[in-house]
């Protein structure tokens, strides 16, 4: 009798969950370059094959990384406060981006939508409907805040480990070797963004609406 391959007898036990938690695994270990099913199937002890009886490529098994890191992080209980809630909001984005930041990637590079996105994005266009914005107003303010927010996130991460330049290429700008040279404060940047970001969004379309109603023309 020949004796059974170690993918063999794994693959009886293989299931989504699985397959989730080891593709979370090779995407933080690999980032989003070295994420591949062959690094996957590795990970658990199967052949690549085994893997398409699950997810049927690379972008279902970036779905289903997705789905489980999602999953994880739970969204902020609701205090009724809608700028309180907005700023939490931006703060889960941020902690979950950072805790795995080649999902992100992944899911751009595969054009990957899932359905657990919109529970998030209701969230946010929610919020800004609280803020008392118009409809159209607030589906703005959403956009714009989001891409803002993502943004600012992704570039902290491509710049995190960048080198700084050579003093003497820094000689003749002062401000910018003070700038260069400052220990940032990852923190403070981040609450200072998005405390500024939704005050400015939020005050220019007030301002517009205080302006509308003043001159007696309908909101």
């Amino acid at each position: 009798m020949e004796p059974v391959s170690i993918a063999a007898r794994a693959m009886p036990d293989l299931n989504l969950q699985r397959i989730s938690v080891a593709a979370l695994a090779v995407a933080d270990a690999r980032g989003a370059g070295g994420f591949t099913m062959r690094a996957v199937a590795k990970e658990l002890g199967v052949s690549p094959m085994a893997l398409y009886h699950h997810v049927p490529d690379k972008a279902g098994l970036v779905e289903l990384l997705a789905n489980h890191v999602i999953a994880s992080f739970p969204l902020p209980l609701p205090t009724g406060n809608w700028r309180d809630d907005l700023l939490e909001m931006c703060r889960w984005m941020r902690t979950m981006t950072l805790a795995h930041p080649a999902v992100g990637r992944l899911r751009s590079e595969h054009s990957v939508v899932t359905p657990r996105i919109f529970p998030i994005a209701e969230r946010w266009m929610s919020l800004w409907q609280q803020s008392g914005l118009r409809l159209d107003d607030a589906t703005l303010a959403a956009a714009a805040s989001g891409r803002a927010l993502v943004g600012f996130v992704d570039q902290v991460m491509v710049t995190a480990d960048e080198e700084m330049p050579d003093e003497s290429l820094l000689a003749a700008f002062p401000n910018a070797r003070f700038a260069f040279n400052s220990e940032p404060d990852a923190d403070a940047e981040f609450e200072l963004m998005i405390h500024g970001l939704i005050a400015g969004i939020y005050g220019q379309f007030a301002e517009a609406v205080v302006a509308s109603t003043s001159e007696g023309r309908p909101t």
